[in-house]
């Protein structure tokens, strides 16, 4: 296992969940240093200081040029949607951009079809691509750097959940799909202060540990996140139940203890990935300690 990642997660507190429906959430809390002097690719796009576009004129689907002319590292997360140039993208892997570097950034294709300019830039998306999405691209993506590969996904997995949720959401009521989506402000504004990471179960199922570089950084892309851990549960009437915190507890103690892989990260950082008894994930770790982690339940 990754010392500084099991340290991480080990002393993390559980609070009381949150919850709407069969989504609940439960609240983790930490001490920790590594979110100074980081930005975030919504703040980072709207000052002017990261640039990101097709990486030249004919394009390519999995990559897109990103440059950092600002003074701060860039945090861009595992499942920012990016939107324009020649398709909407969305991220394979959290990547630190150093100040006044550029890099390649790995992406998949969410929009199936378009092959034109709508726009030289892309700006952030709104919310973030359900769980399933993730916890599909975070697995192609560990398969491909086994296989030496790359941060590449299986684009045609990708088309094929993406049309797969939105045949979901086509089939769902519009009211019962809008009172889902409704939740997700009093859900934000029932979090403690402090929070810098969650355990999200839907019904009794735990099916994700997602820690943030701190709670400045957790609370700035809280409300985005929670637009994809909200979309995993439209549709959905059961399972019932809410898990106990010694369940919760286990699910991050698996995490933690997990054998882990590191690869050759983009950007910034180490690039840890684990996979071991139906938890799937990956941490980008830095000098001050992790800056984005995820475990997905099977």
């Amino acid at each position: 296992m990754d010392e500084t990642l099991a340290q991480a997660l080990q002393s993390l507190e559980i609070r009381g969940p949150v919850s709407h429906g069969l989504l609940h959430m439960f609240p983790l809390q930490g001490d920790t240093q590594a979110e100074q002097d980081i930005s975030l690719l919504e703040g980072a796009l709207q000052a002017g200081t990261l640039h990101i576009e097709e990486p030249h004129e004919a394009g390519s689907v999995p990559e897109l040029r990103v440059v950092n002319e600002g003074s701060l590292r860039v945090l861009i997360l595992e499942g920012d949607k990016l939107i324009g140039a020649k398709q909407n993208r969305v991220v394979n892997s959290s990547v630190l951009v150093a100040a006044g570097s550029d890099l390649t950034l790995p992406v998949s294709c969410i929009e199936r079809g378009r092959w034109n300019y709508r726009s030289r830039a892309f700006s952030p998306g709104t919310g973030s691509p359900h769980l399933a999405l993730r916890r599909l691209e975070t697995r192609s993506v560990h398969d491909s750097l086994r296989h030496g590969r790359g941060h590449r996904s299986e684009q045609g997995a990708v088309w094929k959940e993406v049309h797969r949720k939105a045949c979901l959401h086509a089939a769902a009521s519009r009211s019962r799909l809008s009172e889902r989506l409704d939740a997700i402000e009093k859900l934000a504004r029932d979090l403690p202060e402090g929070t810098s990471g969650v355990v999200v179960a839907i019904g009794r199922r735990l099916v994700l540990l997602e820690v943030l570089a701190g709670p400045r950084t957790f609370a700035r892309v809280f409300r985005k996140l929670l637009s994809g851990y909200a979309l995993e549960s439209v549709r959905l009437d059961r399972p019932y139940g809410t898990p106990d915190p010694p369940a919760v507890r286990s699910f991050i103690e698996a995490a933690a203890k997990a054998a882990h892989e590191e690869h050759q990260v983009v950007g910034a950082g180490r690039d840890v990935r684990f996979e071991e008894d139906g938890i799937s994930g990956y941490a980008l770790i830095g000098q001050e300690g992790v800056l984005h982690a995820a475990a997905f339940g099977g």
